[in-house]
């Protein structure tokens, strides 16, 4: 379906060059007036003839070179704009002299991707200019039936004062709100760390603090994060948490030596401790690296030495702090298995795109010496937890780890939907991430058989 909508949109975009001249067609350098360039599969893609059209709003930027081939890019709606290139409202295109019927797509459900940006829109003087790059996938067959998959990789376009023709309607703009839906260029979305907070019931009554405190400790030469929440009256709960615990389900202990984790309460009335006896705390985030802790716990409070008979109840307890605050940003650390082999990427790259409204992240590795990819992507504004994967950026809000065996070929090998992301700890104030990935990496177009295992772990700073 993909596959003849292309068609015949390089049909009508170009079949009509043929026969009568194009408005805004001429011929131009790279860096003037007019000019369409770019980096096809490294080499350079210069057109002498350009043509852009606006219909009822949507705007179609084309170039073809001296030997024919075609690159194009559509936009569903216009304003001065950052665009995300796997979208079905716009994507980019491009088709060779010798197969024009099967172009190259960087619609992200068959696999591709990119993105483009307007910078100038002139309404009056009906110019556009901007730049883009993508990654084109399309499907071959051979003469015996089989269908393979080819990539064609475009950087560095850059479209400068190319003329537009009015088809129909007007030649307005609209807001890059209305084009991302919500993200636009004009930022990223505001995502903010929760406040620090507490809340647990004593005996069946709300303990309502007025006092919420972390702090580090060493104890033994080992960190210890005591966590500290007092009432109006001086009534404490308070844990003291090995930093070395990390995310889970813990048994607290009655008396602390600095190794064990316990918790605590007392009145406020008398100076006795009352210590976790039995206890329970579950971590759902937790992390040295952000400093952020995430707990829900419950303990029976007792005197550890057996001479007070007083027995506390504290139940349905949770709290949220960064213990923390100025941890500021991490190197960016990513570390992986292929089938049980070592992957250690010389290069990591982290950016932004907006699909569909939604910003993604992408994460993308390399090793330049075997020559391998691994990449992942998923929502910015993603919360901790444990996230089933899947092969194709559609709405922006999937969750897709790629392998690439061999850079360069054309089979990418995808996450499905057995697949997990878990975001472990994530810092919105800083764009600090930490996380673990684990799945089967297959061709999801299934011209190739082949399977590979990747488990791995991550901690990335998003710029």
């Amino acid at each position: 379906m993909l596959r003849w909508i292309f068609f015949v949109f390089l049909g009508c975009s170009f079949i009509a060059c043929e026969n009568e001249p194009l408005e805004g067609e001429f011929i131009v350098d790279d860096g003037s007036e007019g000019a369409f360039t770019a980096v096809v599969d490294g080499e350079t893609f210069s057109a002498s003839t350009t043509s852009a059209q606006m219909n009822d709003g949507a705007l179609i930027i084309s170039g073809i070179d001296g030997g024919g081939n075609v690159v194009a890019l559509t936009f569903g709606a216009v304003g001065e704009c950052t665009y995300d290139l796997s979208s079905i409202n716009s994507f980019g295109v491009f088709a060779t002299s010798a197969t024009p019927d099967n172009p190259f797509s960087s619609v992200g459900i068959s696999g591709g991707s990119g993105s483009a940006t307007i910078i100038d829109f002139n309404v009056n003087g009906q110019t556009v200019s901007g730049a883009f790059s993508f990654n084109g996938i399309r499907e071959v067959t051979d003469g015996n039936g089989n269908t393979s998959t080819e990539v064609v990789v475009i950087t560095e376009g850059i479209f400068n004062s190319i003329p537009f023709e009015v088809i129909s309607g007007e030649p307005t703009t609209v807001s890059c709100d209305e084009i991302n839906g919500g993200g636009g260029s004009g930022g990223d979305p505001v995502l903010e760390d929760p406040e620090d907070s507490f809340y647990a019931l004593v005996d069946g009554e709300e303990f309502v603090d007025i006092s919420f405190v972390s702090e580090v400790i060493v104890v033994g030469g080992e960190n210890v994060i005591k966590v500290l929440a007092t009432n109006d009256i001086g009534a404490k709960v308070e844990f003291f948490i090995p930093e070395s615990l990390g995310v889970g389900t813990f048994e607290m202990q009655p008396i602390f030596d600095g190794a064990t984790l316990v918790g605590s309460y007392s009145d406020g009335e008398t100076s006795e401790n009352l210590t976790s006896n039995p206890g329970t705390i579950t971590f759902t985030e937790f992390s040295e690296i952000t400093g952020k802790l995430n707990a829900t716990f419950s303990f029976t409070a007792t005197d550890p030495l057996g001479s007070d008979p007083t027995v506390v109840e504290i139940t349905q307890g949770e709290f949220n702090i960064d213990y923390k605050p100025d941890s500021g940003t991490a190197e960016n650390v990513f570390i992986a298995t292929i089938d049980g082999e070592d992957y250690v990427p010389t290069s990591i790259d982290i950016t932004k795109q907006p699909i569909n409204g939604v910003f993604a992240v992408n994460l993308t590795t390399q090793n330049a010496d075997t020559n391998q990819g691994v990449s992942l992507s998923f929502p910015l504004d993603i919360e901790v937890g444990s996230y089933a994967m899947a092969p194709f950026q559609e709405t922006g809000n999937e969750k897709v780890g790629i392998y690439n065996p061999n850079i360069g070929s054309s089979i990418l090998f995808k996450s499905d939907e057995n697949g997990t992301l878990t975001i472990n700890s994530y810092q919105y104030s800083n764009g600090v991430v930490v996380g673990s990935f684990s799945y089967v990496a297959s061709d999801p177009l299934d011209n190739d058989m082949t399977t590979y295992e990747v488990i791995g772990s991550f901690v990335i700073t998003i710029p």
